[in-house]
Parts: C-alpha cells; structure tokens; sequence
C-alpha cells in the first residue's frame, strides 16, 4: 500500500512528464505500425528506403558507405549526400538486418524529439503546461509525421538532433552540444551550415569566442570541401542538386554569389503564390507566432532558400524530408515568442497560449497532416493492401543475396541487401532477376520483350507480380 502511495505521489509530481511520454508512446505505437505496413505493401520503394537499407547494410558487411545507382552501377553513396549518419547506424543490424529497422529507428528518434520540445520550453517559458502543448504540436505537426512516414531518409533524424543541440547550447552544456551537433551534422551536408550558425551564437551570445569560432570555422570548412570537392570527386561532376538552381548558376559559388547579389529576383520567386502555400503550411501549425523571432529562423534559412528556390516542385511538398532541418527552429522561435508576448504583454494568461496553439495545430493537421480523418490522410496502407501479400514477401526475402536484381521501384526496398540492384527499365537484360509488382503500361512491353528472350525464364505470373530469373547465372 506505501508502495502505491509513493508511485501515485510520483505520478501526481510528475504528471507532465508522465502525459509526454503516453503521448510518445501513442505516437511511436502508430507511426511504427504504419511504417511496417506501409513496407509490407510495397508502397516503400527503391527511392528512398532501398538505397539507404542497401547502404547500411553493406557498411556492415564490410563495403562502407556503398550503394548501386538506379542503372545497377555501384558507387559510393557519397556521390549522392554525405549522410554519414548510415554508416553510424549499421552496427543497429547485427540486431535485426532489415529495412524495418531503419523504419523503427527513425519513429524513435523522432518521437523523441517531443522530449526537447518540452524540455526547451520549460526552460525557456518556465511554464510546464504551456512546454507540454509544445511537444503535444510537434508530435502532431504535419511536417513532422509526413517527414516520418515517408519511407527512411537519415536527414529526417536531423529534427530531433537539431533540437537536442539547442536544448544543450542553452544549458551551456558544450560536451553534449558538441555531439548532437556532430550527429546532426552527419546526417546531410547542408546542416554543416546551420552548425556553422551555432558557432556564430556561441561567439555572440555567450561569449564563447575561442569555441564559437572553431564551431563556425570548422563547419563552414567542412561544408565547402564536401560540396566543392568530396561529392563532385565521388560522383565525377558536380553535385546532382546542382540542376534544380540552373536559374542562378552552374556551380555553387555562381549560385550563392547569385542569391546574395539578386535580392529582387530572390524575393520575387518566394512570393511566388505555390511558395507562399508551403510557408504557410509550414508555419500555421504555430499560429505563425515563429515570425515574432526572426532572431532564431536564421537557422532554418539554408534550408528554406534550398526547398523555396528550386526548380522541382516536390522540395515544396510536406510529403517529402525537405523540411527536416526547418521544423526544430519553427517550433524553437515559436517557443521564444510566447516569451516575449509574455514580457510586452503580461496580462496575458498562460491559457490563452494554450488555446491558441491546440487550435492552429488542429486545424494544421486537419488541412495538411496524414492522419486518418485528415483532408490528405495517408491511409492507403491500410486500405490497399497489396493481393498475395505474404507470398510475394516470402518469395523476394527468399532470392539469394549474390543474385543482382531489376525491379520496379516499389518492389527495391524489398531486395535491397545485396550489392547490384537496377531500377526497370535498367538492367532488364543483365540482371540475373527481373522483376515487376503492380504493372504499368511501360512495364507490359517489358514483359512481352522478355518473354521471348531465350536468356530468361518467366518464373512467376500471378497478377500483377512477374518473375523472370536468368537461365545461367554466374555465381
């Protein structure tokens, strides 16, 4: 009986905390669940789980940071990001060597992202509701649950390594700063640039100059070996990314010299109308309280100017990563705002601040989030599950490791843990598999073709699953 006592005393003390980690567990429990599903039916592809788990899992098997191109040509996964945050996850799969686990290690961790939230606001507001309302919107801010649910990207583990370096710089905690910068910095290599940024605010506002400037200096150093010499050497030409900014240059320094010079032509393209839509699902979740701190979006700047001038729509979308290191520094400048309306205006009670952030986040993840229920919910995982599921599964987890594979990208994912797979219509006629799921026009004459290919034998038809495998395979 003193035993119970004592725990509901503790649970009584620390009924915030207690509510933050049912809410994590609500959200791990659902986004973990919805994940898997989302892989066993085949809406993961080759593009992005697939080339990520192919990278880990070589790393682990001894060929570091090696992944094959869509045309089965092996290269270093360098050649696309230096997202070194792979090689540090491999060890993961001498536990469980499988996409899924990359799936359950990124709802973790971003989950977890919840606990600096709250952490951050406590500090900060010195208001353990109003903290708890915080990490409530993030768990449920559109941005952050579409980056989760779409497939594996290591740069979507930037969002919770972001904010656990701005709870640690603001406990002056220089040890733990410095690894969750280092994490985060490893997860793409952008984000050297918004470390670098951190050097300036330690060099400023806490008069670390001596750290504040090797924080700045080293991070900007690394940024411009990895973008002008590391990624062009591994992939023999310039960064791939390049392409989308053809408007400001055809190297990096024509297209930032271009940025910094142009401030007419950069600012008619933001306020282009489909770029003023993405900041605004970017910032209502908040009530665009985030605008009142301008002081703290600088850090989300690199990547605001990478997702608002490219030439690709998609980097526009909240489908995709490309707001993984914008959405901490939303929810941090958001954080700092309701402190300064509380010190300009302090006859404003906390519950107004409550109020206001539970409805602009509800509306927020009504109008854009991928719950069920949702305007845009993302529920097809659980609506369309692929026919023969079990059967399909078992039959690509069965296909030997040393057999190089074609496949249509939803299938990638599946076969991914070996060293050689093509994406169709690449490697129809050498790899020593091919195979189709969910079959377009495109891939009917693919099939046709090969069917009256004497190197190949049509192993399989059942529906919308197609298996040819090569009638000599060199081992």
């Amino acid at each position: 009986m003193k035993a119970r006592t004592v725990s509901l005393k503790w649970i009584v003390s620390h009924r915030h905390e207690v509510a933050l980690f049912l809410l994590f567990a609500i959200y791990c429990f659902y986004f973990t669940t919805t994940s898997f599903l989302r892989f066993d039916n085949f809406h993961t592809g080759r593009f992005d789980l697939g080339n990520m788990d192919q990278a880990v899992w070589n790393t682990i098997n001894g060929r570091i940071f090696q992944a094959s191109n869509s045309n089965g040509v092996i290269i270093s996964r360098l050649s696309a990001h230096a997202d070194f945050m792979l090689i540090l996850l491999s060890p993961f799969y001498l536990v469980w060597s499988h996409p899924k686990m990359l799936l359950l290690i990124q709802t973790l961790v971003v989950g977890a992202g919840a606990f600096f939230v709250y952490a951050i606001g406590k500090s900060i507001i010195k208001n353990k509701n109003i903290a708890l309302v915080f990490a409530f919107t993030y768990l449920l801010n559109p941005a952050v649950q579409r980056t989760n649910l779409y497939d594996f990207h290591a740069v979507t583990l930037a969002t919770t390594f972001l904010l656990g370096t701005y709870y640690f710089y603001l406990k002056k905690n220089y040890k733990y700063f410095t690894l969750f910068a280092l994490l985060s910095a490893l997860c793409k290599e952008q984000v050297w640039l918004i470390i670098a940024l951190f050097g300036i605010l330690l060099f400023i506002q806490q008069k670390k100059r001596l750290f504040g400037a090797i924080v700045f200096l080293a991070s900007i150093g690394i940024f411009y070996f990895l973008i002008w010499y590391a990624i062009p050497q591994a992939l023999g030409s310039q960064h791939f990314a390049l392409a989308y900014y053809s408007d400001f240059g055809d190297s990096p320094s024509k297209v930032i010299l271009t940025v910094l010079l142009s401030p007419q032509k950069i600012l008619g393209i933001i306020f282009q109308p489909n770029r003023i839509n993405y900041l605004i699902q970017l910032f209502s979740p908040h009530g665009y309280l985030s605008f009142l701190s301008p002081v703290y979006l600088i850090f989300a700047v690199p990547d605001l100017l990478i997702n608002l001038l490219s030439s690709k729509q998609l980097f526009r979308e909240l489908y995709y990563q490309y707001t993984a290191n914008i959405s901490p520094f939303i929810f941090i400048a958001a954080i700092h705002s309701v402190v300064l309306i509380k010190k300009r205006v302090p006859i404003i009670p906390s519950a107004f601040f409550i109020f206001y952030l539970l409805i602009n986040s509800l509306i927020a993840s009504y109008l854009y989030g991928p719950l069920p229920g949702t305007v845009r919910q993302d529920v097809k995982m659980y609506t369309y599950p692929i026919k023969n599921q079990k059967f399909i599964s078992d039959y690509l987890a069965g296909i030997p490791k040393r057999y190089s594979v074609a496949v249509t990208n939803n299938v990638g994912s599946h076969v991914s843990q070996r060293e050689q797979v093509f994406v169709i219509p690449s490697g129809v006629e050498t790899a020593d598999m091919v195979i189709f799921l969910r079959i377009g026009s495109n891939e009917r004459k693919l099939i046709q073709k090969l069917k009256y290919n004497p190197n190949y034998e049509l192993t399989i038809e059942k529906g919308e699953f197609v298996v040819f495998k090569k009638r000599v395979i060199s081992n």
